[in-house]
């Protein structure tokens, strides 16, 4: 119950901060209406806070009250609205300590390039999504807008949890667009993620090259059409799939994967060569043993000669199969190599040899090109 005339916001306080502070404004965004004493808001149907159809309405207009009050006018550098990919996007959350919805929502106020916020979330019925509403910047020509569907095979249904993130050019309506989405949390009760991007013309961003690209989420639940190859690093010593990292989320998804490597011949897997796996139709497994031991050391352990020789058998594998890579940021976790040079060999030994690749970055971690090298780097 209400106090007499003082009302009451409750949150949980084991969120990310960040996330408190977009629960707090949107509550407050609540408070700005003249309803907002009428009955308990609950953030959860099972309190029994009945829902209508114009539920999530009222829902998004909090979210941009929530926006706009934790990120108003001046609150972001010019600067950084030159770059609209949105893995940069996203990474800026953490300097500003807001939300994804409302740092879009700024920067689109911003920017004087062609773009437009949008946010939406899954029909009742499950088979697409309905757009909640778009904030266009300035020489946006116009598009979808609060109430369109969008169909189910659109590259928001990739967005399958909190942090998930993907792009591509599609057709929305008559309009051709360049779609970036990020899975935020959802309307109370509801399954599935809400989501938010940007669109632009396809026509203003340049056409993606057949090479390298960047997502969030998790490498061992790949995404895309045809023949799929998951590649990740193990040490040499290894007698199987254990430790951390993307190799434990790979065991327990695709055990008959993990029993046929664990009944490797050991002696025939060298450093430098790669154990592969048919995990299901459609889906292989790459082991690429490019890494010399385990545990603390004074240096890397990933091996980058090692690991060139494995992503060149990795290329003529995936050509072979005509399957595409999909790969988390590979030796940077335990293998303790930044980023940089194993970027460097991927675009060389696979990349160059007409095999997209996928890197799949975990939400809350940094995306790898942030990464610095050290002051020398041994090739050994």
């Amino acid at each position: 119950m209400y106090p007499v005339g003082k009302p009451r916001i409750e949150f949980n306080p084991n969120r990310r901060p960040a996330r408190i502070r977009f629960s707090l404004a949107h509550e407050l965004g609540h408070y700005l209406l003249s309803d907002h004493a009428e009955q308990i808001r609950y953030r959860n149907v099972a309190h029994g806070e009945p829902r209508g159809q114009d539920y999530w309405q009222l829902e998004s207009v909090c979210n941009v009250a929530a926006a706009e009050l934790l990120m108003p006018a001046g609150a972001f550098p010019l600067a950084e609205t030159a770059d609209l990919s949105l893995p940069h996007l996203l990474d800026l959350r953490k300097t500003f300590g807001v939300s994804a919805e409302a740092l879009l929502r700024r920067v689109v106020k911003l920017t004087d390039q062609p773009a437009c916020l949008f946010a939406a979330a899954r029909t009742a019925d499950e088979e697409g999504f309905r757009i909640d509403y778009t904030v266009g910047s300035r020489s946006w020509p116009g598009g979808p807008g609060a109430g369109d569907r969008i169909a189910a095979a659109s590259v928001l249904s990739h967005c399958t949890a909190v942090g998930f993130s993907d792009d591509d050019n599609e057709r929305w309506g008559d309009t051709d667009l360049h779609v970036q989405a990020v899975g935020i949390p959802p309307y109370p009760g509801d399954r599935f993620p809400r989501l938010v991007g940007l669109l632009r013309p396809a026509s203003a961003v340049d056409a993606p090259s057949l090479g390298l690209r960047y997502v969030r989420g998790n490498a061992a639940e790949p995404r895309g059409d045809g023949m799929l190859m998951i590649a990740h690093v193990v040490n040499q010593q290894a007698q199987r799939w254990g430790g951390r990292g993307v190799a434990v989320a790979l065991g327990d998804r695709y055990p008959d994967a993990k029993d046929a490597y664990a009944a490797r011949n050991r002696s025939q897997y060298p450093l430098g060569s790669v154990h592969f796996a048919e995990a299901e139709e459609s889906l292989w497994i790459a082991s690429l043993v490019a890494q010399q031991g385990y545990g603390e050391s004074a240096g890397p352990r990933l091996r980058l000669p090692a690991l060139r020789s494995a992503l060149e058998t990795l290329a003529e594998k995936a050509r072979e199969l005509g399957a595409t890579v999909h790969t988390p940021p590979i030796g940077t976790g335990q293998g303790r190599m930044p980023w940089p040079p194993v970027r460097d060999l991927i675009l060389e030994e696979v990349v160059d040899r007409g095999v997209p690749v996928t890197v799949y970055v975990l939400e809350g971690e940094p995306m790898p090109e942030d990464a610095e090298l050290p002051a020398q780097l041994s090739l050994a």
